[in-house]
């Protein structure tokens, strides 16, 4: 069931995006296998927004380019993401 509850985690992320910023509905890729969404930056690269695990610890995390680099946010709700998207894509919602 744990696959199930990260696909609905997925979709509700999604909804939360997209009420954020409604012109990213035609951006955000969908992962339709994964608990995962990918939002191209427009200049190669892409914010992507996964649940995964890492050093034991399962949990969404956000990564983002940063200069030559990614850096990984893991915020403490799915409910920050539409706020961290919108500061990494230079977006007001």
């Amino acid at each position: 069931m744990d696959g199930v509850e990260r696909l609905l985690e997925r979709d509700r992320v999604h909804q939360l995006l997209i009420d954020a910023y409604p012109a990213l509905a035609d951006r955000i890729e969908i992962d339709e296998a994964n608990p995962l969404l990918k939002i191209p930056t427009g200049s190669g690269g892409a914010v992507i927004i996964w649940k995964g695990e890492a050093e034991g610890i399962i949990r969404w995390r956000l990564g983002a380019p940063d200069g030559e680099g990614v850096k990984v946010l893991e915020p403490d709700s799915i409910e920050e993401f539409p706020r961290l998207v919108g500061e990494e894509l230079g977006l007001t919602g």
